[in-house]
């Protein structure tokens, strides 16, 4: 029982230690992480040169001109938050803000813009690859920023609504439509397209790009026709071979992310001063406790 009771902690310790290190070393697994190299990923995109992480609008350089800020708002946006991407823009950067279901309209409307996300599903029975809710979107205006882009595939994508004063860049197909109660079919309810799916609006120095599908950017759909070659051709609209911040700060977090945000809280305590001073206090203090037990037992043994 007694050797027990010495093994019991120095077992639990190397569990904790081995399973610190799995976590450690895995892969993140979230949604559009760009360090994630599974399909839900965007590790793809994150290996092209020239791209930044970004986990806090705080770290936006200063004046936007030569930038693009890759933004899937899946978390909402405080006040403060807003105002930095408002000053972004304005300086000169490329906000391109890609949405289906998140927050992309608090960043629309605290813009003062008109575009929004419809936040109902895009169907399109015809134009499509393998079933509707994956359209295939084959109408790009003539512009710079589709040059040789022919298609671009969608998945569970929504569309743009009050684009009256933005420029369209895509639009779906005249056989496409919004499908306001998710039941896959056209109803007398919903709105037939084309639509838009993508569009840009000019404010101050910079320019604000909507479109209607964050999943055209991960792994398992960026090599899909011409997806990456779009993206490349946005986040670059304003030309420069702009240097890209993809925004991490805004997304759902998964089990596992949470797990290794805990690992680094810990490990930043551990290597500042006040940690390690923490740590050679513990590791005197469990010293002493030994030396004070065995100085006991030898006493008693007297």
């Amino acid at each position: 029982m007694v050797e027990a009771r010495k093994v019991l902690p120095a077992l639990a310790l190397l569990i904790i230690i081995v399973l610190s290190a799995v976590i450690w070393f895995y892969p993140p697994t979230g949604d559009f992480r760009v360090d994630n190299p599974f399909w839900n990923g965007m590790s793809v995109l994150g290996s092209q040169s020239g791209v930044v992480q970004l986990g806090s609008f705080s770290n936006l350089p200063s004046s936007g001109s030569g930038t693009s800020l890759i933004l899937v708002p899946y978390e909402q946006f405080s006040d403060s938050e807003l105002s930095e991407l408002r000053s972004y823009v304005s300086s000169g950067g490329t906000l391109v803000l890609l949405d289906d279901y998140g927050y992309g309209n608090q960043v629309l409307t605290s813009f003062g813009l008109g575009m929004r996300f419809v936040g109902k599903p895009l169907v399109d029975p015809l134009f499509d690859y393998k079933n509707g809710q994956l359209p295939k979107i084959t109408d790009f205006a003539a512009l710079p920023v589709t040059a040789n882009v022919s298609s671009v595939v969608f998945n569970h994508a929504t569309a743009l609504s009050g684009t009256s004063d933005a420029t369209i860049i895509a639009s779906s197909s005249s056989f496409s439509f919004i499908d306001e109660n998710s039941n896959d079919q056209f109803d007398s309810g919903d709105v037939a397209g084309p639509v838009p799916v993508a569009a840009y609006v000019k404010v101050a120095k910079g320019i604000v790009v909507a479109v209607g599908d964050p999943s055209c950017l991960i792994n398992g759909m960026i090599s899909m026709d011409n997806n990456l070659l779009f993206i490349n051709r946005v986040v670059d609209i304003q030309g420069g071979n702009q240097q890209v911040f993809v925004d991490q700060s805004h997304l759902p977090s998964a089990p596992l992310d949470e797990a290794k945000t805990v690992l680094a809280t810990g490990y930043n305590f551990v290597a500042s001063p006040l940690g390690t001073l923490s740590l050679i206090a513990l590791a005197l203090a469990v010293s002493l406790k030994s030396l004070l037990r065995r100085h006991d037992n030898n006493v008693k043994k007297r």
